[in-house]
């Protein structure tokens, strides 16, 4: 294994570096994407039950389409960015709050040392959870629980971060500034991450605070810090993969505790089909109260070729006590309306470019 430079070298120094590096003028741009639409199934849409039908985004991975840039300065070092926008294919809408480059939104340096990236990106913590969950933490929140809200955020704004692989172990950092005045830690996000990989096997964990949240499940609640950690690993015999991962989330002024574990798996039966399945069992404490939340999933997806695939995926998520009293307020993500659950199915076509 080649030696690195230390791993958290200030992007000032790589900027040295760089100037002085004889300059290849060696560049790509490429443009890429991904639409994925589903017609989809639920039960228990309304206070009365009612079911609905409609058409949403896809069940794993939600529409985009981005520029990936690189170039070649020389010396091993690249310069590179991407900016990716998400938008809804059933009416053509940007996603992430109309954002223009809602998803991804940066640019960075890369080389022996490993990449060093600024903007608008994924959080280490997410990328971590999503390495050892079937379904890499679905696009779709009823399936996704454990997502977004669970861990603070998906991507956050303002964000450094450093990534480094050095041979079977990587390592991943964060800091998403705040930008309060006086205040170099009010608003802002910190986090880190190890993975190893040897053989079949592969483990990692995490852990990310963000301070100063208002809201948890899109439900308003009293400024607080989240802390999130998590533990989990994969394991793959030949055409089967099994996952296995454990996340502990504490919002300290709202007081709400989860501790969430899931275990799924994927099987690809040939170069077409292909079969995951996924079950999260979540506990929740918030203050006296607690409840439980389970949430099981299968998608069989058949593969045309790579770029275009089709899938049917069903779901079911039951919510007792704590759970089901989060799940029923108007502003949670995915609203239950006062029931404990909810039936989904649905039926996909994917393509990718």
């Amino acid at each position: 294994m080649k030696r690195a430079l230390a791993p958290f070298v200030t992007a000032a120094s790589l900027a040295a570096i760089c100037a002085s590096a004889p300059v290849h003028a060696q560049s790509n741009v490429t443009l890429y994407g991904i639409v994925d639409t589903t017609i989809r199934y639920t039960t228990n849409e309304n206070a009365a039950g009612n079911s609905k039908v409609q058409m949403t985004d896809g069940v794993l991975t939600g529409s985009r389409w981005g520029m990936y840039g690189l170039e070649d300065l020389g010396s091993g070092y690249q310069a590179l960015f991407v900016l990716e926008s998400g938008f809804s294919p059933d009416a053509g809408q940007s996603l992430q709050g109309n954002r223009l480059f809602g998803r991804k939104a940066y640019v960075g340096l890369q080389g022996e040392f490993g990449t060093v990236t600024l903007g608008r990106q994924f959080t280490v913590i997410h990328e971590v959870i999503a390495s050892y969950d079937a379904m890499a933490l679905a696009n779709l929140a009823i399936v996704g629980f454990q997502g977004g809200n669970y861990t603070g955020g998906v991507r956050q704004d303002n964000m450094i971060k450093y990534a480094g692989r050095f041979g079977g172990l990587t390592i991943a950092a964060q800091h998403a500034f705040g930008e309060v005045a006086g205040s170099f830690s009010n608003s802002s996000s910190t986090g880190g991450s190890l993975t190893y990989a040897a053989g079949p096997f592969m483990v990692a964990g995490g852990y990310q605070i963000i301070r100063d949240t208002t809201t948890y499940y899109g439900v308003t609640v009293p400024v607080s810090d989240q802390k999130v950690w998590t533990l989990g690993g994969t394991y793959t015999a030949g055409p089967a993969t099994i996952y296995l991962g454990y996340t502990n989330s504490n919002v300290d002024n709202a007081g709400y505790k989860n501790q969430a574990a899931y275990l799924g798996g994927k099987y690809a039966f040939n170069s077409a089909w292909s079969l995951i399945a996924l079950g999260t069992y979540d506990h929740l404490k918030h203050g006296n109260d607690s409840g439980n939340r389970f949430t099981g999933s299968m998608m069989l997806d058949y593969a045309f070729s790579k770029r275009t695939d089709v899938y049917l995926e069903a779901d079911y998520t039951t919510l007792t006590d704590a759970w089901r009293t989060l799940g029923g307020q108007s502003t949670f993500q995915t609203p239950f309306y006062g029931h404990g659950s909810r039936v989904g199915v649905m039926a996909g076509l994917r393509h990718k470019f």
